[in-house]
């Protein structure tokens, strides 16, 4: 007859599971937190992009060598529209900057947090509507050129290539809605970890008679 297994090889392969869940607690607090480099890196983006497309327009465009460049945008588009783009534009960064400040102030995931940014998003998204929704900022040259360049080459991109306004109005809507979803999820996490900190702490009291 047997006795019990006591080789000690045998029992170090069975995994803690208390040290598991414990190592997987700390990965996700982990991920709740962030550091300041991506607020401040978001803030600088933010203004170097509003700097340069709202201050010189004329830099964003096709460069040639010799260095003739063909402006993507209207360059007089913008004074003479400010109504459109330098106030929608200047509102923009401004709301860019007010939720990375919230993050730095938070420093990780919560539920405030989230709520802040999905505001600011979505006005943010309003902002780039009314700035890139309107064909006529894009440089009549740049169509142009494009339409020439591509037009041995492939038809469907260059049509896709002239009109740069939309293309930067996608890209922008869809960062600003997986930066949303992304908050959201973690701050809808990060108020689940409060609230089972809250129930185990409160089922700890023992109530005198």
């Amino acid at each position: 007859m047997s006795g019990p297994n006591t080789n000690p090889e045998d029992s170090s392969t069975i995994p803690d599971k208390g040290a598991v869940f414990e190592e997987e607690e700390k990965k996700e607090i982990k991920n709740l937190k962030f550091s300041y480099f991506e607020p401040v890196a978001g803030i600088i983006f933010s203004v170097a992009a509003a700097v340069i497309f709202l201050g010189f327009p004329i830099l964003i465009g096709v460069y040639f060598i010799g260095g003739h460049i063909i402006p993507t945008f209207i360059a007089e588009y913008f004074p003479d529209w400010s109504l459109w783009v330098i106030i929608p534009g200047i509102i923009w960064t401004l709301l860019r900057i007010g939720v990375e400040i919230a993050y730095l102030a938070e420093r990780r995931y919560t539920k405030r947090l989230a709520k802040i940014s999905v505001i600011g998003n979505v006005l943010a998204a309003v902002c780039t509507f009314i700035i890139f929704v309107r064909p006529s900022i894009v440089n009549q040259d740049y169509v142009d050129w494009v339409h020439s360049y591509f037009a041995n080459v492939s038809v469907w991109f260059g049509n896709l290539l002239a009109n740069p306004h939309l293309i930067i109005l996608f890209i922008i809507i869809v960062a600003l809605i997986l930066d949303s979803v992304n908050v959201i999820r973690k701050g809808n996490k990060a108020k689940e970890d409060e609230d089972e900190e809250s129930e185990t702490d409160g089922g700890g009291d023992i109530e005198q008679p």
